[in-house]
């Protein structure tokens, strides 16, 4: 079976979330993303594939008892009259599977929810039977359901029909509406026709990243620029270097714990590309690759694209420079040494842009290996912005990851080294200062966000 040609690259596969076989039906659950939805982040959704497993002539009998329509049907219900349960968002039949796509909710017991209504609709030929001997006149309920576009029917080639027990309707795009519509709950000779009402197509607001704690995400700028964002998790470590640490300088120490709170971290230092699409302006020096790092800017000019980048983004998040702290944690990504790969700097070429391998300017960045939290040119590159305020040791330093603020506001710090450098000044412990107005090519800055 080929997902991708049955699901028609509407739904993207992410991981199986449960499987089980009851009797000879077998089920499995995956986690997708919805590509039909409008959106920056594709909302997740949560795809049931059942199938009568091939047994003879058990595997017919029990093919013919699940009325598989209405399984579907039962659960289209409780999502419609229940706020917390998941809506279904389409129902179709390919190559003897069926598929029924669901909004995804965190910790809903999808599978025990389908051993439920399994576990009713299986003798549903007997209670059929014993309806028909009934002379009984009975009504035909109306139902309204919504429809959207015809393109899945297409791919799947499912027809609409109606029978005696039940009305299918199979739609594609889920941007709008269900593709399922309730069965009939009861017969009358001469039933009535049933009611479809068309509602208008509503897109559902993109949800946000940070609030679903993913690990890592993009925030689209326009015209294709992205800034890719990446979680950090919450931590301790050692802000500044030992004693003992070749190349250290007074003003990292004392060593100081400190406690991080998870927050995201851009994967690059920004680019001349992010900086112009937010700022309509390029003063860097070096302009020869818009994906150089964006340098020759000052503290001041950083905190006002931050400001308007948070403006730019769908979900308005906050961005901001980060603490010392915070770009020390990041840069270590768990580790304590003199570099974030080790104590020597014979491999530093490998992971930056300094002094021996730069040619005297800045170069385009992700060319370089990241750190272990899958971040590039930590170290060397350009300096980068801290929000801090300069201290010429770390004595009374805040020990939750907060900035600095207290001091001479018109000093900033500055970390990670540069192309300009040699590599001592690229550790991870290496910091200094610059007032917040003055403008170099070697100084550049990413940003972060706090995370929930």
């Amino acid at each position: 079976m080929e997902l991708d040609r049955i699901l028609s690259n509407r739904y993207r596969i992410q991981r199986s979330l449960d499987n089980e076989d009851f009797d000879v039906i077998s089920l499995v659950i995956y986690l997708a993303e919805n590509l039909e939805i409008p959106a920056i982040v594709k909302p997740l959704c949560v795809i049931y594939c059942w199938h009568v497993v091939e047994l003879g002539d058990t595997g017919k009998e029990c093919e013919h008892k699940f009325d598989h329509e209405a399984i579907a049907t039962k659960l289209y219900e409780i999502g419609q009259n229940y706020t917390l349960a998941p809506k279904v968002r389409a129902f179709f039949k390919e190559e003897n599977y069926y598929w029924l796509v669901r909004d995804y909710v965190e910790g809903y017991a999808y599978l025990e929810e389908f051993r439920q209504e399994f576990s009713r609709f299986v003798d549903v030929v007997d209670k059929e039977k014993t309806r028909e001997k009934s002379s009984k006149a009975l009504e035909v309920s109306t139902v309204k359901a919504l429809s959207i576009a015809q393109s899945l029917v297409q791919v799947a080639k499912i027809p609409i029909t109606l029978n005696r027990r039940q009305l299918l309707i199979n739609a594609g795009s889920a941007i709008a509406g269900f593709s399922l519509a309730i069965a009939l709950d009861r017969l009358k000779p001469q039933p009535q026709p049933i009611v479809i009402v068309e509602a208008p197509k509503i897109p559902e607001p993109p949800r946000d990243p940070i609030k679903r704690g993913e690990k890592a995400f993009r925030d689209e700028l326009g015209n294709g620029i992205v800034i890719e964002m990446v979680r950090i998790p919450s931590g301790k470590f050692m802000l500044g270097s030992p004693v003992n640490e070749l190349g250290r300088r007074d003003n990292e120490s004392p060593l100081v714990e400190v406690q991080v709170r998870a927050f995201y971290m851009a994967k690059f230092a920004v680019t001349q590309e992010q900086w112009f699409a937010i700022m309509g302006s390029n003063s860097a020096n070096f302009r020869e690759s818009l994906q150089a790092p964006m340098e020759n800017i000052s503290w001041l000019e950083a905190q006002d694209f931050c400001q308007k980048l948070a403006a730019r983004s769908p979900h308005a998040h906050a961005y901001r420079l980060p603490s010392e702290a915070e770009w020390e944690y990041a840069c270590r990504a768990g580790t304590n040494t003199t570099y974030h790969f080790g104590d020597s700097p014979a491999q530093l070429s490998d992971y930056a842009w300094f002094v021996d391998n730069a040619n005297k300017r800045s170069q385009p960045v992700g060319q370089k290996v990241p750190n272990p939290w899958g971040l590039y040119e930590m170290h060397g590159g350009v300096w980068e912005w801290c929000e801090d305020v300069w201290h010429d040791n770390f004595n009374s330093a805040p020990a939750d990851g907060t900035p600095w603020l207290e001091g001479n506001s018109g000093r900033r710090v500055r970390k990670g080294g540069s192309w300009s450098n040699e590599a001592r000044l690229c550790r991870s412990a290496s910091r200094e200062w610059h007032w917040q107005s003055d403008r170099y090519k070697d100084i550049g800055f990413r940003v972060v966000i706090a995370a929930n």
